[in-house]
């Protein structure tokens, strides 16, 4: 068949035909290649930006956990002490011995008497620290008692309950007691071996005086109910409340986790009186609470020093070495064996309200 009278389609074809072009091996290995390398620098810039985020994410966890810590351990010390409007107002403790409510370091008889006080758990284990003071801004005393025997009628009982321990202060004397019972908004404090040592309080009480709840809070660090990657709890920041705080800390509420360690010292102002008064509410020497010559009645600040680390482990290529402040310890380099990222938060509390 000549080639010249083939329809216009078929010639269009063959022409088509002569002008394709394969791929050869070789621009196929290029260009898978090429391909390969694009997919790598791509899977590299992935894992960096992924380590990078969890990196960024644990430190700022971990100087949020800090700083959360710090906080709610300086709104306690800051009201440590605090009995009222005054703060050298005369304390009467009648709570007995036997009773739930009674806190040991405020019972002037008592040997662990002071506001402040805590355990040394040297360098290697945490410290815990106890406060103790009247909480909140109080309740009015609506009506003048003429008795010491007699009721105590107040504004508002909404948190005030049957048992717990109340301050009752005219800025000049305060009685801390038991609620034996609540008729209204009139509180009986009356006597027996589980309440109170005696029915009557030191004194009668104007109209206009006010009634706090009397608190003891402690701050320890021990395992929290999260549990890592390796299956041990994660430590944390704990606090309790009432009686035997110290003893039930362990097990108190969990505040923040990732709090490995807590040291503390003490600001003692020795320039003051052995009650504390008369001294320029500066301190002169930071030691622990367990040191010889230790007057509670003259702590007027307190040194925290609280090591933090990430939840998560292999933040780091390699071990974060952490120091502490050398009045920690002498200032040495601690690499841990994990790859969890470490930072110590340190400072410096004053105390608002001495101790009695």
């Amino acid at each position: 068949m000549n080639r010249a009278h083939e329809p216009l389609s078929f010639q269009s074809a063959r022409k088509s035909l002569r002008h394709q072009r394969g791929v050869t091996l070789v621009e196929l290995m290029v260009a898978l290649a090429l391909g390969l390398l694009i997919t790598v620098a791509m899977l590299k810039v992935y894992v960096d930006a992924s380590r990078m985020y969890r990196f960024n994410e644990g430190l700022a966890r971990v100087q949020e956990n800090g700083r959360f810590a710090l906080e709610f351990i300086r709104r306690d010390a800051r009201v440590a002490g605090f009995w009222g409007c005054y703060s050298d107002v005369e304390l009467s403790y009648g709570i007995s011995t036997t009773s739930d409510a009674h806190i040991v370091g405020l019972d002037p008889d008592e040997e662990e008497f002071g506001h402040i006080t805590g355990t040394n758990g040297e360098v290697d284990s945490a410290d815990s620290i106890t406060f103790r003071s009247a909480t909140g801004s109080g309740t009015l005393v609506n009506t003048a008692m003429t008795a010491a025997s007699d009721s105590v009628s107040v504004d508002s009982v909404a948190t005030i309950t049957s048992g717990m321990a109340v301050l009752i202060s005219d800025c000049d004397n305060g009685d801390i007691f038991q609620v034996t019972g609540i008729s209204g908004t009139s509180l009986a404090h009356g006597t027996s071996a589980s309440a109170n040592t005696s029915p009557d309080l030191s004194m009668t009480y104007a109209a206009g005086s006010r009634l706090y709840q009397v608190q003891e809070t402690t701050y320890c660090v021990a395992d929290g109910a999260g549990i890592d990657e390796s299956g041990n709890p994660i430590p944390s920041l704990r606090r309790a409340y009432g009686k035997d705080s110290a003893d039930a800390c362990e097990t108190g509420d969990e505040l923040v986790e990732g709090i490995q360690n807590m040291q503390i010292l003490y600001g003692e102002d020795t320039d003051a009186d052995s009650d504390g008064a008369n001294g320029d509410g500066t301190a002169n020497r930071y030691v622990d609470i367990d040191t010889a010559g230790l007057d509670v009645d003259r702590i007027v600040s307190v040194r925290l020093s609280l090591l933090a680390r990430s939840l998560n482990n292999n933040l780091t290529t390699t071990p974060s070495p952490y120091t502490y402040p050398p009045w920690v310890n002498p200032p040495t380099l601690t690499t841990p064996a994990d790859k969890r990222l470490r930072k110590v938060f340190t400072t410096t509390i004053t105390l608002r309200n001495k101790a009695r």
